[in-house]
C-alpha cells in the first residue's frame, strides 16, 4: 500500500504519461506535436511532473522535508526553464524564462520569510 507521499508522486507521474501519449496520438492523427509548443512542453515537464506535486506536499505535510521540497521544485523548474528556453523563440522564451527567474525568486523570498520566522520565534518575549 502506497502512502500518501507516493500516490500524489505516482499520480502525477501518471497524468504525465497519460499527457505524453495523447500528445503522440494527436502528433499521429493531426501532425501537432507537443515540443512543437515550448511553453505547453516546459508546463508539462516541469509543472505536472515536478512543480505540482512537489508543492502540495510542502503545503500539506508539516514534516522536516517541507523545506526540501520547495527547493527540489524550484530548483528543478530553473533547471528546466533553461533546458526549454534554449529552443524557445521570442515571447516564449522571455515568458519561460521569467517563470525560472520567478521561481528562484520565489525560493529566495520563501528561505527570508523562513529565516525571519525562526528568530522571531527564538526571540525572548517582554514581559511588563
Amino acid at each position: 500500500m502506497l502512502d500518501r507521499d507516493g500516490r500524489v508522486v505516482f499520480g502525477s507521474l501518471l497524468a504525465f504519461v497519460v499527457i505524453l501519449g495523447t500528445s503522440t496520438l494527436i502528433d499521429g492523427q493531426f501532425g501537432v506535436s507537443l515540443f512543437d509548443q515550448p511553453l505547453l512542453a516546459f508546463v508539462v515537464f516541469a509543472g505536472v511532473a515536478i512543480a505540482i506535486p512537489q508543492l502540495y506536499l510542502a503545503v500539506v505535510d508539516d514534516d522536516p522535508w517541507s523545506r526540501e521540497r520547495v527547493q527540489f521544485a524550484t530548483v528543478t523548474t530553473a533547471v528546466l526553464a533553461i533546458a526549454f528556453g534554449a529552443d524557445a523563440e521570442g515571447g516564449y522564451y522571455l515568458v519561460i524564462s521569467t517563470i525560472g527567474a520567478c521561481s528562484l525568486l520565489g525560493l529566495v523570498a520563501y528561505e527570508v520569510y523562513r529565516w525571519h520566522r525562526l528568530t522571531v520565534d527564538e526571540r525572548p518575549q517582554q514581559t511588563q
